[in-house]
């Protein structure tokens, strides 16, 4: 069958500002916010039908959506900033005012590929600091409809953080005369200073070795990718680390105010011995990840963590024998969810788990392309031993 062609043409970059002046000051990064493993991009994209897009028949969905992207930047200025590196190690929000990027795109289906959906997406470039945090591309679909992509720098929102902010952009399309957004928005990191002296209140890097209660799906699925990581790449007589993010938000009674979109996930952290997890029974460590997971608290194990980073650096909880393992099970896929498993954005290997009833055609195939993708991996060469 011939290769599908699409036309896209894609504007030239422009720096949207917040419509009316800002605060010129420089702002305060939580412990949480700047970790070494979250000073990166994350990319989203949301796909808009011509049903959906009703607005966008009326008007150009780029016109629109950049002229409320202004609006909304007034309320969430510290997004059209900029980071900077400051003393240890650490980064402050330097409130300039300079803006994010913005493109405009027009596309004729079928679905281009995401290089054009998002021209100036930086996925896997360490470039924080000096750069706009936010940049986005609206593409107009021949059909009516059109694609949102953008990407955020992971210091100054999480996944849900992005969330909030997209969902104030997508009010003030609907509604441009409105004056402001109907959700709070709070910086406030100052709330998440460290301790003084640090206090690590919770035993974060270690599990415990009392095993009570069930285990969830997740807790047993974990445990079977864990040993199997370890199995293949961990020596023996050094440690398995298993990491999963936690949202602080909505864990009891968290004192973060509402309308907070900067980094509230903690990374909850169990550790065993690599040949204790290869050789004890798979329920153990199962039932072990379930009480470090149910051990997460409200603000006094988040407070541990900032104590925790404080006293180890912005590198905290990751090494380079962490396994990180996310819950994505509530998240809705689009049309069934992820089509294939291959090498993700990420160093490593990364595959979506996906529950099947039988074993049918479609699994044999997913196998095969997983084992492709290892075969494919280049292994990393030594450039010095220096």
């Amino acid at each position: 069958m011939a290769p599908l062609n699409f036309l896209v043409h894609v504007g030239e970059p422009e720096l949207v500002q917040p419509e009316k002046p800002t605060p010129k000051e420089f702002k305060y990064l939580s412990n949480i916010d700047e970790q070494s493993g979250l000073r990166n991009h994350i990319p989203f994209v949301h796909f808009y039908s011509p049903i959906l897009a009703l607005g966008a028949q009326v008007q150009d969905p780029i016109t629109m959506i950049k002229r409320s992207l202004a609006k909304v930047l007034v309320f969430y200025f510290p997004v059209a900033c900029r980071l900077r590196n400051a003393d240890q190690g650490k980064l402050v929000v330097d409130c300039c005012g300079e803006g994010v990027i913005f493109r405009g795109a027009i596309a004729d289906p079928p679905f281009p590929q995401w290089d054009k959906l998002l021209v100036d997406d930086i996925w896997g470039n360490n470039l924080i600091t000096d750069s706009p945090l936010l940049r986005m591309q609206v593409t107009r679909l021949a059909c009516g409809g059109f694609i949102l992509a953008y990407t955020f720098n992971h210091c100054i929102c999480d996944a849900y953080g992005a969330y909030q902010f997209i969902t104030v952009v997508s009010e003030f399309c609907k509604d441009p005369n409105r004056r402001a957004p109907s959700t709070l928005r709070s910086w406030e990191r100052e709330t998440l200073r460290p301790r003084s002296p640090p206090i690590i209140s919770y035993p974060i890097m270690t599990l415990k070795n009392k095993i009570t209660g069930k285990c969830a799906t997740f807790d047993a699925v974990a445990s079977c990718l864990w040993r199997a990581r370890t199995r293949t790449l961990i020596n023996p007589k050094s440690n398995a680390r298993l990491m999963f993010p936690i949202d602080t938000r909505f864990r009891y009674k968290s004192s973060l105010p509402n309308g907070y979109y900067g980094t509230a996930v903690v990374f909850p952290c169990a550790i065993t011995k690599a040949a204790k997890l290869v050789k004890e029974p798979l329920y153990y460590f199962a039932k072990l990840i379930s009480e470090v997971r149910r051990g997460v608290g409200g603000d006094e194990y988040r407070a541990s963590a900032l104590d925790f980073i404080e006293l180890n650096g912005p590198r905290g909880f990751y090494s380079e024998e962490a396994f990180v393992v996310s819950d994505m099970s509530r998240l809705r896929g689009v049309y069934g969810g992820p089509a294939r498993a291959g090498t993700g954005m990420v160093p490593g290997m990364m595959t979506s788990i996906i529950g099947h009833k039988n074993e049918g055609e479609s699994l044999e195939r997913l196998h095969k392309e997983v084992r492709k993708e290892i075969a494919s991996i280049t292994p990393a060469k030594t450039i010095s031993a220096l």
